[in-house]
């Protein structure tokens, strides 16, 4: 499965490259701002499987965005991203384990419409790094330390893509609103023969805002 994402991914991601190669140059456009946002679903994709909630947990950062070819640009962003999952007993005890990472996207950004209004996709991929890691347990048994232990791979890694649209407006800035599917390539829980699990990988759909200004002070055209 991982493979076959990554091969479809950068299959995507080389293609619109080439298409940005038949670039038109526009007036440069220098937009930077701030993400905010939730995780409507996190998981883990446990194998062997574990039966998990969906939760909700915050995302959101600083965007930096620059475009100079038309229907192209590129973007990075610096977030902090809450990750994890939690599950229930059929008595209705709860463990909820939720780790924090500062998180860098590094994003091809490709944009379609007028200057007023644009449908827009994102793809590239995100590098993080957990600063946080915490485990709730509301379990008056035992629990199986495979589930509760601390995690023990702290950077991560991941591909991802959104589609979204956005707002221009020329004396306050740019709105967006976006979507987004985070899959994880790396593993949070040591996926050698003998261990626990033999996959642990993040994996999240995001909904958010970000408001950008464009620091240079001129307007594209369409």
């Amino acid at each position: 499965m991982k493979k076959q994402l990554v091969t479809i991914f950068v299959s995507v991601f080389v293609l619109c490259l080439s298409a940005s190669a038949q670039y038109t140059y526009i007036q440069p456009e220098l937009a930077i701002g701030t993400n905010q946002g939730v995780a409507i679903w996190t998981t883990v994709g446990f194998s062997p499987s574990v039966a998990q909630n969906f939760d909700v947990r915050y995302n959101g950062g600083f965007t930096i965005r620059y475009i100079v070819q038309k229907h192209f640009g590129i973007q990075g962003e610096l977030n902090y991203t809450q990750r994890g999952w939690s599950e229930t007993s059929s008595t209705g005890e709860r463990y909820d384990h939720r780790f924090d990472y500062l998180e860098i996207p590094l994003v091809a950004h490709i944009y379609f419409g007028k200057e007023k209004f644009r449908f827009f996709i994102n793809l590239g991929p995100k590098f993080r790094y957990m600063i946080n890691d915490y485990a709730t347990e509301h379990f008056s048994s035992n629990y199986g330390k495979q589930q509760t232990k601390a995690i023990e791979n702290r950077f991560d890694y991941s591909v991802f893509g959104g589609f979204g649209i956005e707002l221009r407006t020329k004396k306050s800035g740019y709105f967006q609103l976006e979507a987004r599917y985070d899959y994880g390539l790396g593993n949070i829980y040591s996926s050698r023969k003998g261990e626990d699990f033999s996959s642990s990988n993040n994996t999240a759909i995001t909904i958010g805002i970000t408001y950008l200004y464009n620091v240079l002070g001129n307007e594209q055209k369409k």
